[in-house]
């Protein structure tokens, strides 16, 4: 038996264009239509999925000891996928993945099968995006990030985010691999540069999502099974409105506690601020005052002197030491009101994030109020941008060599 595990994925900054399917429309219970259905294509593909008989290849996916035996046959799948083409390269008749869920795989094995895909739960879903990407399947994970979207609230942007960097392009801390000889190839760049797209759209959504729902987000239990990097991703943000600094100083102490636990360290205030670092500071401490104020620095995030600078700042009383210029910016930081409008408009993956339609102003109104940008996870074509002056200084060099010709 030979076991394949964590095919790489390849990289490229080369600009591409996108051609994507259209949005397919969601069945009963979030089925979506098989492509078979879309493109009139023979059904021979779908007959073949759990066929036994037929079958000359064995994969046995999952992870964590839960995992399943899915049969295959490598004339369908190696033509699917370039992973798949490499995977099936090799002379064994039996594969272990032990790299994806197998919730994931067998949506995915359903998919290449033109069978209907059930993207039922927003586990399935996030797993099967998760599938997708790694095996280089942007149609896929389109309609994942499409049927994930339309799930999205508070505790669904939570577990659709977790370890969601390591299959985006422009998110914070996104991960990157060596190139896999087999698949440094230009089809292989282009089908990971289209996966990592919809997975940045859908990171954005549900980051917005989080900004406007940030106390439910900040109190659900899920939050403590975040890492750091995907903790720091969501209290980090300027935008996260919070109805109380003190539901985001509550919930970076229960992660803190629940981090220590994990690790098996002493539940002490300094192993806390040790497994917190940086983001003990992203609380607006002075937003706060009177009990609230009390209770947030009782969380012991901050160093004592830093509280009694807090204190001294909040009641108004001389600093209890020199205010150095670094300290004297945290503290403006920490009184700065958050801003009340979002960080810009979601990308419309579904009904869900459809824009609003902009009321037209009337006549009477001298200026238009603020519209937050329109994100754009394409790749710029500088080629292609020319600003005025520059327009401008063209015509008239081309104006002059017509002139003195």
């Amino acid at each position: 038996m030979t076991i394949v595990t964590n095919p790489a994925r390849t990289d490229s900054e080369d600009e591409i264009d996108i051609h994507c399917e259209s949005a397919e429309s969601y069945g009963i219970d979030g089925q979506i239509e098989s492509p078979v259905a879309e493109t009139g294509a023979d059904d021979e593909s779908a007959r073949l999925y759990d066929d036994e008989k037929r079958s000359d290849i064995v994969f046995v996916a999952g992870i964590n000891g839960d995992t399943w035996r899915y049969p295959g046959h490598r004339r369908v799948l190696a033509a699917t996928s370039p992973v798949f083409a490499a995977l099936l390269s090799v002379k064994s008749d039996i594969i272990v993945v032990d790299y994806v869920d197998r919730r994931g795989f067998e949506q995915l094995l359903r998919y290449q099968y033109c069978e209907p895909t059930q993207l039922n739960s927003v586990a399935t879903a996030r797993c099967t995006l998760d599938a997708a990407h790694k095996f280089l399947c942007p149609h896929l994970a389109e309609r994942c990030a499409r049927r994930l979207d339309e799930m999205l609230d508070a505790g669904a942007a939570l577990e659709v985010l977790r370890d969601l960097r390591y299959l985006c392009a422009r998110l914070p801390g996104a991960a990157s691999a060596p190139p896999l000889t087999a698949l440094t190839n230009d089809l292989a760049a282009r089908l990971l540069s289209q996966c990592s797209r919809w997975c940045d759209s859908l990171a954005h959504n549900a980051l917005l999502v989080l900004d406007d729902n940030a106390d439910a987000a900040l109190s659900d239990e899920r939050l403590e099974e975040l890492t750091y990097e995907d903790l720091a991703l969501i209290v980090k943000r300027n935008t996260l409105r919070v109805s109380s600094e003190l539901i985001l100083a509550e919930a970076l102490a229960r992660w803190s506690t629940a981090t220590c636990k994990r690790t098996k360290r002493e539940l002490t205030s300094a192993n806390k601020r040790a497994a917190l670092g940086e983001l003990g500071y992203c609380p607006r401490y002075l937003l706060l005052s009177g009990e609230e104020l009390d209770r947030a620095l009782a969380l012991e995030l901050l160093e004592p002197m830093e509280r009694a600078l807090v204190i001294a700042r909040a009641r108004k009383l001389s600093a209890p030491v020199p205010v150095g210029a670094e300290q004297e910016n945290m503290l403006k930081r920490w009184a700065r009101p958050r801003p009340t409008e979002p960080a810009a408009l979601p990308v419309h993956l579904s009904p869900r994030s459809k824009p609003e339609i902009e009321e037209v102003p009337s006549k009477l109104c001298v200026r238009r109020p603020k519209r937050p940008k329109q994100p754009s996870f394409d790749q710029d074509d500088k080629t292609t941008k020319c600003g005025c002056c520059a327009s401008f200084g063209e015509g008239l060099l081309r104006a002059f060599i017509c002139l003195f010709d």
